[in-house]
Formats: C-alpha cells, sequence, structure tokens
C-alpha cells in the first residue's frame, strides 16, 4: 500500500465528506479510493469512516488520525516541491576566460535540451582550482599537462604583422646585426604569456627552452593582466603565446610553436562523480569552447573516487594537482 497517497485520498474524502467527490478530487476511480480507505483501516486496525446515505462521516478514530495524515502529504507534497528546485539548480562549472561567449552559449544551450543548467565562472586555471577546492563551484575545466588531458589545446605564437613560417624559441635569440629578409623580424623580441598559460607544464617548459636557446631572461614574459600581453604585442611587436582561435578573435597573424611543441591539456573535474558524468556528456562542446581537439570522451574516461578535497575529476584526483 502507498501511505502517501491513501493518506492523500483518506484526506480529500473526509473533507468533502463523500467518497465520489474525494475520488474526482484525486483523480482515481471510487472503487480504486474506497481501496485505498479500506487499506488504510486495515493497516490502523480500526475505522477510519462511517458511511451513510449521504456520504461519510469521521470516527473518533478517524478524527485523531486526520491531523496526522494531513502533515504527512504536506510534507510529501513540500519534498516533490524540493525535489523540482533542487533539478532546476544550475550546476556550476568554472571554464577559461579564453571561452568564447557564443561557444559557452552553445554548450548551454545543449544542456538545457536535457534538462540541466549551466552556470558558468570564468578564471584563470589557479582560481579554477581554488573555487572548486574551495566548493565555490560544483565543477571546473582544469588546466593539465597535454599528455594527461581530455581536451588539448595546441599553442604557437601571434603578431601583429603577418607570419609566414612557423616559430622557434631560438627566432628571438638577439643577433649582432640583422639577417635581411622580407619575414617578421623576431630576434630581441619577446614571448608573451596570457593568463591561461601561467601553469607550470606551459611556463617552465617555454622558460627552459628560452634559457637553453641562449634567450635574455626578461624575454618570456607573464604580464599582469591578458590586456597588457596584448598591448605588448600590439605596441612593441612582441609575440602572444597563445592559440588559433585566440589569434584570430584578436585579429593577429599565427603560426605553430615548434620548439617546443607546447599545448594546453584539459580534464573535467567535480566535487561528485555524478556531475562528471553528466556534465561529460557534452564532449564536443567543451571541446568547441575550449578550441580543442579532443581525446577520450570525458564520459568514457575513468572517474576519480572522492578525494580529500572532496573532489572528483576525469583522470586525476584532486584539484589541488594542477598547481604542482
Amino acid at each position: 500500500m502507498d501511505l502517501i497517497e491513501a493518506c492523500r485520498t483518506f484526506t480529500a474524502v473526509s473533507e468533502l465528506e463523500s467518497m465520489t467527490l474525494g475520488a474526482a478530487a484525486n483523480g482515481i476511480p471510487q472503487p480504486v479510493a474506497s481501496r485505498r480507505i479500506a487499506g488504510l483501516e486495515k493497516q490502523f486496525g480500526a475505522r477510519l469512516l462511517d458511511r451513510t446515505g449521504r456520504g461519510v462521516n469521521l470516527t473518533p478514530f478517524g478524527r485523531d488520525m486526520l491531523a496526522s495524515a494531513t502533515r504527512l502529504v504536506e510534507l510529501a507534497d513540500e519534498m516533490m516541491l524540493d525535489a523540482d528546485r533542487a533539478k532546476l539548480r544550475p550546476v556550476s562549472l568554472a571554464v577559461p576566460t579564453s571561452c568564447a561567449t557564443r561557444d559557452l552559449a552553445v554548450l548551454a544551450a545543449s544542456a538545457n535540451s536535457r534538462g540541466l543548467r549551466i552556470d558558468f565562472h570564468t578564471g584563470p586555471p589557479s582560481r579554477r582550482d581554488e573555487d572548486l577546492t574551495a566548493r565555490r563551484v560544483r565543477a571546473a575545466l582544469r588546466s593539465v599537462p597535454a599528455q594527461e588531458g581530455v581536451w588539448a589545446v595546441p599553442l604557437g605564437c601571434a603578431h601583429r604583422s603577418g607570419m609566414l613560417h612557423p616559430v622557434r624559441i631560438a627566432d628571438l635569440r638577439r643577433a649582432r646585426t640583422r639577417v635581411p629578409g622580407d619575414g617578421v623580424r623576431l630576434a630581441g623580441q619577446r614571448l608573451r604569456l596570457l593568463s591561461e598559460d601561467n601553469v607550470p607544464h606551459v611556463r617552465d617548459r617555454i622558460r627552459r627552452a628560452a634559457e637553453e636557446s641562449g634567450l635574455l631572461p626578461y624575454q618570456v614574459v607573464t604580464d599582469l593582466s591578458d590586456p597588457a600581453a596584448v598591448a605588448g604585442v600590439l605596441g612593441e611587436g612582441d609575440l602572444l603565446v597563445c592559440s588559433a582561435d585566440e589569434a584570430a578573435k584578436l585579429e593577429l597573424s599565427w603560426a605553430p610553436l615548434l620548439d617546443p611543441v607546447v599545448a594546453r591539456g584539459y580534464v573535467l573535474a567535480a566535487t561528485s562523480a555524478d556531475d562528471v558524468s553528466v556534465l561529460g556528456e557534452f564532449d564536443e562542446e567543451i571541446a568547441d569552447c575550449l578550441g580543442a581537439t579532443s581525446g577520450a570522451p570525458a564520459s568514457t574516461t575513468s572517474t576519480g573516487v572522492e578525494s580529500p578535497t572532496g573532489a572528483a575529476s576525469t583522470g586525476i584526483d584532486s584539484p589541488s594537482e594542477a598547481a604542482q
């Protein structure tokens, strides 16, 4: 017997003093209402209603039980309302600042079509990790070495003038004399990094390659802000480490960086395995937001168990690892 539905029928019949009207109010046939009341009476071991020619009346036992039955029905209705609200609550997702509004909108629309709302929080890698660890967001696209990522974004160099050839770090080494040619003069220029690449697996690899190629320390720059980095490219002719999509949005020419070859890597991390599973269904849309190529779909990668910081992720155990 469904106790809640039986109590719902009991309260309706009691209020309307009619089995027929109570059944109609519940949207059920009268025989079903009669069976529910009979089931309650059998469960309680006493009659709840007296049947009369005009309808039904509460017995003394029925009057005593009506208040409890009403509270149970009201509590069940409140619980269902809470469940509906919980399903409508958006999943907060931390994403890179480089994600284009239109691409995020496509992801949101795709999620909405499946009954999921996503609330986006943009920020650099360190902030995304901090927000996830502190549970200010339920999920985050974490920056990891490209070989560990579900999504990878190849990086190159952008310049204000046309670039005809791939770039090598050694091209920026200062020369005593200018070499004649029609190409962009790179010797002595700085290489500027966006905040998204201020992570060890990108920044440190570029710095090591620069040192090995004989560049001066100041030639690899991590600016205080992305606009400052782009300003150095526009005003001073420096190079910007970025993806091809980012260069196109900034209206800069772009060429691959061949030495060293670097790429951003991303995994989806969340405070619960359920969020990883649900968001992982949108692998292609997330790849578009990142301007990435997709590896194994996030929905098929192994899901990390609950970590000490409370985060589950695809391929990685805890948010704190990104800073290492």
